[in-house]
């Protein structure tokens, strides 16, 4: 796979940043093991796929150990004494805020494989952010199984609001947006606190 990092993306690359973060050199190592990867999975949509790759190898061990899964089961992270915020968040400027809710005071696990969200050279046109490749990386996921997380319910919406308003232009899809609900309201995302 011809892949490269959109500048979407490279929000993933700043210390700040509340997902999974990166750096350049880890995602260079990820770029070249999706050459060859785990496993491919269509995405939400024709110009989506997602690239897992194993975050270990027998020889190697842990290829990323930094790398942490950031998604926990809600009634584990409150066993944990984990605090519940929420908030209106946009994740740039030229967004809208949406509601989101996250935990923190506790630790998230390593993360054991790597999901990349990959978005074809033509869709990336759409939305404005150009890249040479066939595939540009839009997000970064450390996770704890292969199995990929539903998109947020508030990222269904946000799409097919249309890439005028960060989104993909990809209208919902009710069985999915049902499961990616079932989903989030079983799990919550976990945000570290010296953010």
């Amino acid at each position: 796979m011809n892949i490269e990092m959109c500048e979407f993306a490279e929000r993933q690359y700043k210390k700040d940043f509340y997902g999974t973060r990166v750096n350049e050199a880890m995602v260079n190592k990820m770029i070249d093991l999706a050459k060859v990867p785990y496993e491919v999975i269509p995405g939400y949509a024709d110009f989506c796929c997602i690239a897992v790759l194993k975050n270990h190898s027998e020889s190697e061990g842990y290829i990323f150990p930094d790398l942490e899964s950031l998604t926990i089961e809600r009634e584990e992270a409150k066993k944990l004494g984990a605090e519940l915020h929420c908030a209106y968040e946009a994740r740039n400027e030229n967004e809208l805020a949406v509601l989101v809710d996250w935990v923190s005071g506790i630790n998230p696990s390593r993360a054991e494989w790597v999901h990349l969200i990959l978005y074809s050279r033509e869709q990336m046109e759409k939305e404005g952010d150009k890249v040479n490749a066939d595939w540009a990386i839009v997000s970064i996921n450390g996770a704890a199984t292969k199995e990929v997380e539903p998109m947020r319910p508030i990222t269904s919406m946000r799409n097919a609001l249309g890439v005028e308003e960060g989104g993909s232009g990809v209208a919902i899809d009710r069985k999915a947006y049902q499961e990616s609900v079932d989903f989030w309201s079983k799990y919550i995302m976990i945000r570290r606190e010296e953010v």
